[in-house]
């Protein structure tokens, strides 16, 4: 390990796609020589952003939430434009896709009060009885759904690892330092302990909390050189969750990414299927154990997916399972929702947090609208409602259209 303590401006902790997008677009106020992002895993092989299943919607519940991911498939559509190099042309293998919203009679007005705020942004959203969904999707059984909504465009998924790599090579290309280390302590005067391949601290002028599953340990280090007064907790934890891959003969081309009433979600991935249960995720506060992922439990399939699924579309009661991952959430425990902006109690520092499973398709625009707060721009997007300060006055803004 280096020794030494070196000097920048901007240090960004977490080189995921919220560091990475936060660094990109820092470049155009700071000198990019200037920055340095901190990644403990190079590879990224545990990386949180390289497990996801990196997909993009506009159906949220909440308008901040909805053009974040506007401006962010804006982004993509234009990403080689933005992001290609000299020697690289980006393409992060975007497939249009839709997510569909299913909503028994207990569950409708909560959907259409959704819907609503929807068009109002602008989203073009499809709405389907039971009886005209089962007409689109014959395959679904829809006996209990009463309202449904999907969208024709703007919606859909990529590869994670591509849109990472592009987001990586660009900082690299304009001039930004990466440094594999991870953050082990703060000084009183504003200066980060890192043990990695680099110096030993960095004496800083902003830094930027964007350590994903492990922004509450970091936090918790920073509250270490804080007053009592100023210190405060984080409420980010990891939620694992755990994916399947399978198969059916004969099954349904073109999926959509389907949130079924009882949790499962389903899409297409390729000419197989990846599904997962979206509220059988388990927190993790050891940081000891959130750095061994596992292997997934077929016992969560076998007992609460599979049913769900044939329910849903009785051909799928002929599944099999062929693999796994396990990844996490960045898990906001207030309300489920970004938590973006200037640290409630301390000068010069930020965080980029808890986006609750919506981070990555969300990264390119938080990350500008973080940049812009940082030196004291009007953001891109108001997002006022998702500051720091809502943690220590207890103000849940919560997003009801979470997976």
């Amino acid at each position: 390990m280096a020794t030494g303590k070196a000097i920048r401006d901007v240090v960004i902790a977490g080189g995921g796609v919220m560091g990475l997008s936060t660094a990109f677009h820092l470049t155009r106020f700071i000198s990019p020589d200037r920055i340095t992002v901190l990644e403990p895993d190079p590879t990224y092989v545990r990386s949180a952003t390289a497990l996801s299943w990196a997909s993009i919607r506009e159906q949220f519940s909440l308008s901040e939430n909805i053009k974040l991911s506007q401006h962010s498939m804006k982004f993509i559509n234009n990403i080689d434009r933005i992001l290609g190099t000299p020697d690289t042309t980006v393409n992060i293998n975007f497939k249009n896709g839709s997510y569909l919203f299913l909503a028994t009679e207990e569950t409708a007005p909560t959907l259409a009060e959704n819907i609503a705020v929807q068009k109002a942004a602008g989203v073009d959203v499809n709405t389907y009885t039971g009886r005209e969904l089962q007409e689109k999707y014959p395959f679904m059984n829809t006996e209990d759904i009463v309202l449904a909504s999907d969208v024709d465009k703007n919606e859909g998924w990529f590869d994670p690892w591509l849109l990472l790599s592009a987001f990586k090579d660009k900082v690299k290309e304009l001039g930004v330092e990466i440094v594999k280390g991870r953050v082990t302590g703060f000084t009183e005067d504003r200066s980060v302990k890192v043990s990695g391949s680099g110096p030993s601290s960095y004496h800083y002028g902003d830094f930027v909390n964007a350590t994903g599953i492990h922004a509450s340990f970091t936090n918790n280090l920073l509250n270490s050189a804080l007053p009592v007064d100023k210190r405060f907790t984080l409420p980010v934890t990891p939620q694992k969750r755990q994916t399947f891959t399978i198969a059916v003969r004969d099954g349904p081309r073109n999926v959509p990414l389907l949130l079924c009433p009882l949790g499962t979600v389903i899409r297409s991935e390729g000419p197989h299927y990846i599904v997962q249960h979206s509220d059988s995720g388990t927190f993790e506060t050891d940081l000891e154990e959130l750095n061994n992922f596992g292997e997934v439990d077929d016992s969560l399939f076998t007992e609460q997916i599979w049913e769900n699924l044939a329910y849903r579309m009785p051909i799928f009661e002929g599944t099999k399972i062929l693999g796994g991952w396990v990844g996490y959430y960045e898990y906001n425990t207030l309300d489920q929702n970004g938590l973006i902006g200037p640290h409630p109690t301390t000068d010069h520092h930020f965080n980029i947090n808890g986006f609750s499973g919506h981070g990555i398709q969300q990264s390119p625009a938080a990350g500008r609208c973080l940049a812009e707060m940082m030196v004291g721009e009007d953001p891109l997007i108001d997002l006022s409602n998702f500051s720091l300060r809502r943690i220590l006055e207890n103000k849940p803004y919560r997003e009801r259209n979470i997976l």
